[in-house]
């Protein structure tokens, strides 16, 4: 059921998508990146070390995650707080 405005009309609704942040985003980082890495050197023919660099950096842009716990999380060290 729809509720109607004053002036008679549907409310305009609009869904944002707003970025994931780390604790939302709960698919495998390493599993993303080799994925993305093998994309990457298909598409673009560059070699391995690369393409998983720009992954890396892909991720990191996509979950909004600092550069430096990725690289803690892919190297399987814990953040101690």
């Amino acid at each position: 059921m729809h509720h109607l405005c004053k002036d008679g009309q549907l409310p305009l609704v609009i869904n944002l998508a707003l970025p994931m942040s780390e604790a939302d985003y709960q698919r495998p980082p390493l599993g993303w990146i080799k994925r993305r890495a093998k994309r990457l050197m298909r598409a673009y023919q560059v070699d391995r070390r690369y393409a998983i660099a720009c992954a890396a950096d892909d991720y990191s842009d996509f979950t909004l995650m600092h550069r430096e716990r990725l690289s803690q999380l892919l190297k399987g060290e814990h953040l101690h707080a």
